[in-house]
């Protein structure tokens, strides 16, 4: 099923509400909504929640990746200064600002924006919906850190 829809990306929709529903062991698991899907994203462990996100950024081409996977086989992905192909139409609309906002996790909510994709890494803020400071991030590595420490001070 076709999770995205080719709709005009703005700064109020690029963020990702993350509901974390279960966490143990250092499993995460839950929903991630936005204005940018038509219906949440199910994850079951960090690396799954890591490759949607990198899914749906790449199928929306928001943001942009710095640097595009290239081959010289002929075989793989076009050439590297082509856009990816964007996403069949659906006229289905998208979560709206509500639904988003209404989003709550079990154990934890937060706000994921990602800015950049420089560098084959994410760069950008997290907010944690409990009031907490803005964390910034420059890697999907720091991200992941933020998340586990922050969850591992919860349980």
């Amino acid at each position: 099923m076709n999770q995205v829809k080719d709709v005009k990306l703005n700064h109020y929709m690029a963020f990702l509400r993350v509901a974390v529903d279960g966490y143990e062991a250092g499993r995460i698991s839950g929903g991630v909504y936005s204005q940018r899907l038509k219906e949440p994203l199910a994850f079951d462990s960090t690396s799954d929640l890591l490759l949607k996100i990198e899914n749906l950024m790449d199928a929306q081409d928001f943001p942009r990746a710095f640097q595009r996977k290239r081959t010289f086989s002929g075989k793989g992905p076009a050439k590297t200064h082509n856009r990816p192909a964007k996403p069949e139409r659906d006229e289905r609309e998208n979560m709206d600002a509500e639904t988003v906002n209404q989003a709550r996790g079990k154990i934890s909510t937060f706000a994921l924006n990602v800015i950049t994709r420089q560098n084959t890494s994410w760069q950008g803020y997290l907010d944690w919906l409990d009031g907490s400071d803005r964390q910034a991030f420059n890697s999907d590595l720091e991200l992941l850190s933020m998340i586990s420490g922050r969850l591992d001070g919860l349980s």
